[in-house]
């Protein structure tokens, strides 16, 4: 659910209009306030709480985030996939606890087509790298961090974590692959987490 405040006061904007689909995140882009529902429907949020479309939805994925780079607006459409973390316990009863969790499967990345309101899907992001972390996501650029290659985005994947406590819970998305990796695999990503920013939800 979102909120956004009008004067002293919050307000849920997915039940003050009655919308079938919840928003499930915001951003600012341009001065407006952007708002993204689970379908990928988009719209501004205005003063008065109106409602002006930004672009029509993109089904698809489980989770979507937008972020603003190098003044556009993108759209990651996430897709999930179960994963089951277990372990038996021979004391006792002898009773094998299972876990389940939501893995990143794969990952889908738009660009918003401002005067067509659609999103449009991106297959090289060039120099930018996105940054989708707990509860926040921006994007910079490659040579800016002393990374070689850009073209990618890096997020919050916790499974990695649980299967190898050596790991971060960080995964990294290479649009060109189409493929998802632990931080480990990329040693020149690596030395930005740690010690782990404050927006990896670690600290």
């Amino acid at each position: 659910m979102v909120h956004i405040a009008t004067g002293s006061e919050f307000v849920l904007i997915a039940c003050v209009f009655k919308v079938a689909k919840p928003y499930t995140d915001v951003c600012v882009f341009n001065g407006r306030l952007i708002a993204v529902d689970s379908t990928g429907r988009t719209v501004a949020v205005g003063p008065d709480l109106s409602l002006d479309l930004v672009a029509e939805a993109v089904f698809g994925g489980d989770t979507k985030t937008l972020v603003e780079s190098d003044g556009e607006l993108l759209l990651v459409d996430k897709y999930l996939k179960p994963c089951m973390n277990g372990t038996v316990s021979f004391e006792g009863q002898g009773v094998y606890e299972v876990r389940m969790i939501e893995s990143a499967a794969r990952l889908i990345v738009f660009r918003l087509d401002e005067k067509e309101k659609k999103w449009v899907e991106l297959t090289n992001l060039g120099d930018r790298v996105l940054f989708l972390g707990e509860e926040c996501a921006f994007s910079l650029s490659a040579s800016d961090l002393g990374m070689e290659n850009g073209n990618c985005v890096i997020f919050i994947d916790h499974v990695h974590h649980i299967y190898r406590s050596t790991e971060l819970g960080i995964s990294v998305f290479c649009l060109d692959k189409c493929q998802i990796s632990p931080l480990s695999d990329f040693p020149c990503c690596s030395k930005l987490f740690w010690p782990p920013p404050q927006w990896v939800g670690l600290c």
